[in-house]
């Protein structure tokens, strides 16, 4: 098969771009042993090597260091280096991991400092869902993830403008969380990563009996902070192959880059602040390109993804 893509991964010094380059022609042959070749423009023209490929991978290519693989029986799907790990934008060349340390990380100091003022705004929040119970929404009505809910319920309250809007009035976060919201736009890593759509920072939570599916976020250009705040017993977060749960009062960080999913098998509502922040590996200067690179990986996994699918809705009439 002859798969023609219009976008080029390219690497550099500082950073792994993501550029339009004239049409992409990649070879999948029928063979474990794949052969691949990359016509791009001048410079860029590569000839990659044979490599050994995975029994179910329809076809594979090396880009710097990072391989890239498609999977014949999961049309849309692409996978990286690890198939534990597969946002649509990955960024070469920063630690990446399942779990890091929240303790040497200085937002989540922030956050903890504060446990004691963000739990009792957060109460404030459950005081004002008695008499507006649609004061918390559900995760993913706004983003179109509503599906990763196996079951059970996920719902958020939302602290900081994503872009999507914000509850207003007496039920506003400024209102009910004044100094909560002020810490989080004191936090740049945060405030910046919201305002440019790589995150959000939201109170979080899950009733019991809930599953969330195993699923990747976007890109590793970010990490995830969980403050706990209600934590019961019977509560895990699997990221990638590692297994671990929460405490109040403490920070989990985690690459949410890797596949993750959660089980809730407690008796009472888990709820934690979870704030997207920046790589701390990544300095301010390089947010703006950087945010900007991961904005058209999205779009062009999109497409890709769509590609994919409806090639394998031609296979399938066949």
């Amino acid at each position: 098969a002859l798969i023609l893509a219009p976008f080029l991964l390219t690497t550099s010094p500082s950073s792994l771009e993501l550029r339009r380059q004239p049409l992409t022609r990649v070879r999948f042959p029928s063979t474990r042993f794949g052969h691949v070749r990359r016509a791009g423009a001048g410079r860029r023209r590569m000839q990659l090597e044979a490599m050994e490929l995975m029994p179910d991978i329809g076809g594979s290519e090396v880009v710097g260091d990072v391989q890239v693989f498609t999977s014949p029986s999961s049309p849309g799907q692409l996978f990286y280096k690890s198939q534990m790990q597969n946002p649509a934008h990955l960024h070469w060349g920063i630690p990446s991991k399942p779990f890091f340390d929240a303790r040497r990380v200085k937002v989540c100091k922030h956050l903890q400092d504060s446990y004691d003022i963000i739990q009792r705004e957060l109460e404030r929040v459950l005081e004002a869902r008695e008499e507006h119970e649609a004061l918390m929404q559900k995760v993913g009505a706004r983003d179109g993830e509503a599906g990763l809910v196996g079951k059970g319920e996920w719902k958020d309250y939302v602290l900081l403008d994503d872009g999507c809007g914000l509850p207003e009035g007496k039920y506003a976060p400024e209102a009910l969380c004044p100094q909560t919201v002020k810490l989080l736009k004191n936090l740049d890593p945060v405030q910046d990563a919201v305002s440019r759509r790589l995150g959000v920072a939201m109170f979080s939570s899950l009733a019991p009996g809930t599953h969330l599916k195993p699923h990747c976020g976007p890109t590793n250009l970010r990490l995830t902070c969980h403050l706990g705040l209600m934590i019961p017993e019977s509560v895990d977060i699997r990221v990638g192959t590692e297994t671990r749960g929460w405490e109040e009062g403490k920070c989990l960080l985690f690459d949410d880059s890797f596949e993750h999913e959660v089980y809730h098998n407690g008796t009472s509502e888990r709820i934690v602040l979870l704030a997207n922040m920046w790589h701390p590996a990544i300095s301010p200067s390089e947010w703006e390109a950087l945010a900007n690179e991961a904005r058209i990986a999205r779009q062009t996994r999109a497409e890709l993804g769509e590609y994919f699918v409806r090639k394998g809705q031609r296979r399938s009439r066949r």
